[in-house]
């Protein structure tokens, strides 16, 4: 979104106390906020744009950058929540055309944090530790880079740095401390005297304009662009593992990683036993952080001892995926198996046997407590096994996930857990991930989703098929095509970019939990079916559940096998997953009361012939049932990454959620 935006001739202009608006540069920014129906700022953000942007005109004023150069104020990149506060637009002298984004703060001081890649001052939430302003706007050019399909085609140029101006250059030693903060060689951070440099940087990179025919300029060319995933995330998870750095999405996942590794850390120095949990919404990097602090650890990233670790999750989905994309078919990485555990491995663990615990989707972590899965009925439960074994355990945990009555993972049962085995509690807002990177409809879809299933209050949402594919589909067998074209597509990009798992495109349907199970024991090819839709039409749906295999341990992954785009997933083989585009099967469960105007959820029409998932067992209090519902749901529009297909078994709720959707 752009708030601000004028060429660099009106920001000087707009920041001379003689300007011929009258207004001060603040007051200017904020009408421009407001404009744009943004009100979240308050006098401590204008006092910042008060003394911060004057200092950045004194840098232009003084530049040979031709005044024709584009200048944006809190600009916000589409997929992000987060603004940026100066930003740069133009070529450089051989014509390349380059952004530049300044990362400005009126710090005055900063001292060495226990957080790698953070600092400790006084910020804008008091005294504290605080991302490195250099990673912060470094962050910022690898959003851009990794999720704009201008930027990538056209091959824009990125660049980034910080500006300090109230910071003195006796803290210089240590703000520009590559051992500490290797990013800065690529991202400086300039300070109080060093104006001439940061004007300098600017010229390098944008000197003069962008001009083309029929141009508006290029930052709405990169504003107005489809948004896509590089190919470069695709190997985010095995960068992660290496514990190289790669840039968190935003300052919370960057919190969340160094809390963990700062953590772990001294509570081995100091022999102390701490629980962390994490928690966060569907796509907010939970996987992300827990895969990146792991991998830190184990692999002794910044000369620190490597650390034993694993990763734990009850869903067996994510856990298969990740063996499969790390390990594949190359038996010499066999052993990274190992770094991926279920909750009841630890049954027979010693206390302390590791140093920290990533337990993923930890809402999903069940009780066991009356004896199964190897777990003895009298003796710790699930939760407590995890705690005792590690001497830093982490649960990432979102209550609105909880999918069956077994799902135990609470927050208070942590906690009562935690307790139990004298294990020390953190949590807090600053541990509470809220940015949205999974799908490209960012925080707007993600509040039209919660509002169609009644956990807020409805909104309407605005299609914009360059940057998210949503649609309501009148015939599932439709939609079944759209996944299959869209899974073809995606594997070609894959062949082409030679990644790995390229025989599989990953696009795929998923359902409610109210069909049977009728073919679990049945290979693809034996007759029979699961689901069977719109069989009074000239286009009936039938399809099987994802296919039953207990082979090669366990790990097989729905995902990774190009066949399963004919078949049906469900909730336990999808959530924790990302797919490019998810065709979502909306049952009987749930539906819509035209006269009322409200949703209803339906217990009696769950499954009987797999009653373990106990999402709608005949006793179940309609209340818990309905929470369940919604949530499976939740999960299960929340999948995709590029786009979500939907398809309604009642005609009235497919009604009702068309009617929230507006043209662009």
């Amino acid at each position: 979104m752009i708030v601000y935006h004028e060429p660099v001739r009106t920001f000087l202009n707009q920041c001379s106390s003689s300007n011929s608006s009258g207004k001060d540069i603040s007051d200017i920014v904020a009408e421009d906020m407001r404009k744009h129906c943004i009100t979240s700022f308050g006098d401590s953000q204008k006092e910042a744009w008060k003394h911060s942007l004057p200092a950045m005109a004194k840098v232009l004023e003084k530049s040979r950058i031709d005044r024709e150069v584009e200048v944006a104020i809190e600009y916000k990149p589409s997929i992000s929540k987060d603004r940026i506060d100066f930003l740069l637009c133009g070529t450089d002298a051989l014509g390349i055309r380059n952004v530049v984004v300044v990362e400005l703060k009126q710090w005055s001081d900063a001292n060495r944090s226990n957080k790698p890649d953070f600092v400790f001052t006084n910020g804008g939430g008091g005294l504290g530790d605080y991302w490195h302003p250099s990673y912060q706007a470094g962050n910022y050019i690898n959003i851009m880079r990794n999720f704009n399909a201008y930027i990538q085609d056209q091959k824009i140029g990125l660049h980034a740095c910080s500006y300090l101006h109230n910071m003195q250059e006796k803290f210089a030693s240590f703000l520009d401390d590559t051992d500490l903060f290797p990013l800065v060689e690529k991202a400086p951070a300039y300070l109080q005297g060093d104006a001439d440099k940061l004007q300098q940087f600017l010229e390098k990179y944008v000197s003069k304009p962008y001009r083309s025919a029929h141009n508006p300029g290029l930052l709405y060319e990169i504003d107005n662009s489809e948004l896509r995933p590089s190919d470069q995330l695709s190997d985010m998870l095995t960068s992660a593992l290496q514990g190289n750095d790669f840039f968190s999405y935003d300052e919370g996942q960057a919190t969340a990683v160094a809390t963990i590794v700062s953590t772990v850390r001294r509570c081995l120095y100091y022999r102390q036993k701490k629980t962390i949990i994490i928690q966060g919404g569907p796509g907010s990097g939970k996987s992300v952080v827990a895969l990146r602090a792991m991998g830190q650890l184990i692999s002794g990233a910044r000369h620190e001892k490597k650390l034993t670790c694993a990763y734990v999750t009850a869903n067996a989905a994510p856990k298969n995926l990740y063996k499969q994309e790390l390990i594949g078919d190359n038996y010499k990485k066999a052993a990274l198996k190992e770094l991926f555990k279920d909750p009841s491995s630890f049954a027979k663990s010693r206390e302390n046997d590791f140093a920290c615990l990533f337990a993923d989707e930890g809402h999903r972590v069940f009780d066991h407590a009356a004896g199964s899965h190897g777990i003895s009925k009298d003796g710790p439960n699930a939760i407590e096994l995890i705690i005792r074994a590690a001497t830093v355990s982490v649960f990432f945990v979102d209550d609105d996930q909880q999918v069956t009555v077994y799902d135990y993972g609470t927050i208070e049962h942590i906690k009562q857990a935690a307790y139990k085995e004298r294990s020390e509690v953190i949590m807090g807002d600053d541990l509470k991930l809220t940015s949205e990177f999974r799908c490209l409809g960012g925080e707007d879809y993600m509040r039209f989703i919660r509002g169609f299933l009644g956990y807020d209050t409805a909104v309407p949402y605005l299609l914009k098929p360059n940057q998210y594919d949503f649609r309501v589909f009148d015939y599932t067998v439709d939609m079944r095509d759209e996944i299959r074209k869209r899974d073809r597509e995606e594997r070609q990009k894959r062949d082409t970019a030679g990644l790995s798992l390229a025989s599989s495109g990953k696009c795929r349907m998923v359902a409610g939990y109210t069909f049977d199970w009728k073919t679990k024991k049945m290979g693809r090819d034996d007759p029979g079916h699961d689901i069977a839709l719109d069989i009074d039409t000239k286009k009936p749906f039938y399809a099987k559940w994802n296919l039953y295999i207990t082979s090669g341990g366990g790990g097989y992954s729905w995902l990774d096998d190009p066949d399963s785009v004919e078949e049906v997933g469900c909730i336990h083989t999808c959530q924790g997953l990302d797919m490019p585009y998810c065709g979502v099967i909306i049952g009987k469960d749930m539906t819509y009361n035209r006269e009322r105007g409200c949703l209803e959820f339906h217990k009696d029409t769950g499954v009987t012939t797999d009653t373990a998932s106990g999402i709608h067992q005949a006793n179940t209090s309609p209340e818990l049932a309905a929470r369940l519902i919604r949530n499976t749901y939740h999960v299960l529009l929340t999948r995709g990454m590029k786009g979500t297909y939907v398809y309604c078994e009642d005609p009235a709720l497919r009604d009702y959620l068309k009617s929230l959707l507006k043209e662009n």
